[in-house]
């Protein structure tokens, strides 16, 4: 087997956006050797679905044009995908898989999916797989950009999503990945969410946004139900709740970030109810983060905690009557009882 193959050289695949791509793409990544790579040069390559590639998630089921479970690198700059989304498919899933690297390419379903906001069309599935990962890449119009599901150590690295049904990324169960210098916007749910029992998990240095009109109950960064994960120099604007921890998350620190125009702009609070429960968060660090100027709606908050022990407010910058507690308290000072510790905030007009 060759260590290196081009899908066009080798395979022939048109890249020409009217012949159908799919199988040139997969017999490249089946043909070329463990730990090989897979040159996918610039051009627009049309993908169509494999019923083969079902995938089965705690979101419900998926399908994919293109399963890849075995090592290998695939280099994508300058490549565009292209999928039909009535046909509800998403692009690549790793499947049982290490040492799986993604880089460059532009995933684009040819419309924002109308229906199966959770699972139906996932451009990137990364599922019961280690050490992956996915730099340099863009998705549009998917039910979910990147799912890193009951993975771990994967790293998705400057990867662009928006305009999906549900999340641009979801880390679902997973332990130690990091999600760096990433920006997700105009998507549904939790736009970067972590959810499912995570572990040990980075987000850092990603945009999160939210501002097309007459959207304005979705959710920026999620935790719920992770433990012991960082949520650190990240940007989030335009949602309800901008960073929102609930579902029984615990042992997190959210650090450093900038959040505004959210109408609460960090929130700690027992969830949404229905099928995920609304167990109380604890222990959750705020830290350094500067989380003024809410949305003007009312109620709103910069930081607001509504449930839960030992959270800890150390540093953080905070606009004076926008500290809410349990109970709709307002504090403008630093305390300590045994459900916060307040030290060394900065209240601002």
């Amino acid at each position: 087997m060759p260590m290196i193959v081009d899908v066009k050289l080798d395979y022939q695949a048109a890249g020409d956006g009217i012949n159908d791509d799919t199988q040139a793409i997969q017999a490249a990544i089946d043909q070329v050797a463990e730990g090989g790579t897979v040159l996918i040069p610039p051009g627009v390559y049309r993908l169509t679905k494999n019923m083969k590639n079902k995938q089965v998630t705690g979101y419900g089921t998926s399908y994919s044009a293109l399963k890849i479970s075995r090592p290998v690198t695939i280099l994508m700059e300058g490549a565009v995908f292209e999928t039909e989304t009535s046909h509800s498919y998403g692009v690549f899933w790793i499947y049982q898989a290490s040492e799986v690297h993604l880089k460059g390419g532009s995933l684009k379903g040819d419309v924002l999916p109308a229906d199966g906001i959770w699972s139906s069309r996932i451009g990137v599935l990364i599922q019961n797989s280690h050490h992956c990962s996915i730099e340099d890449m863009e998705t549009f119009n998917y039910s979910q950009g990147i799912n890193i599901y009951n993975s771990e150590y994967c790293t998705v690295r400057s990867f662009k999503t928006s305009y999906n049904m549900g999340s641009g990324i979801i880390c679902f169960g997973s332990k130690y990945s990091l999600i760096d210098s990433c920006t997700i916007s105009s998507c549904g749910d939790g736009h970067l969410s972590l959810f499912g029992g995570g572990q040990h998990n980075t987000v850092v240095n990603c945009f999160v946004s939210e501002d097309r009109p007459g959207y304005s109950s979705e959710q920026g960064i999620t935790l719920e139900r992770e433990r012991n994960s960082l949520i650190k120099n990240n940007t989030v604007n335009g949602f309800y709740y901008g960073i929102d921890i609930k579902n029984g998350s615990d042992s997190c620190t959210i650090e450093s970030n900038r959040t505004y125009n959210n109408q609460n702009n960090i929130a700690i609070r027992p969830g949404d109810g229905g099928g995920n429960g609304q167990a109380a968060s604890n222990n959750i660090s705020l830290k350094k983060n500067v989380t003024t100027n809410p949305r003007g709606v009312s109620p709103n908050a910069s930081i607001l905690i509504k449930a839960g022990t030992g959270h800890t407010l150390i540093e953080n910058t905070i606009n004076k009557n926008k500290l809410v507690l349990t109970g709709g308290i307002l504090l403008n000072s630093n305390i300590i009882t045994n459900q916060y510790k307040l030290i060394a905030n900065t209240f601002i007009d």
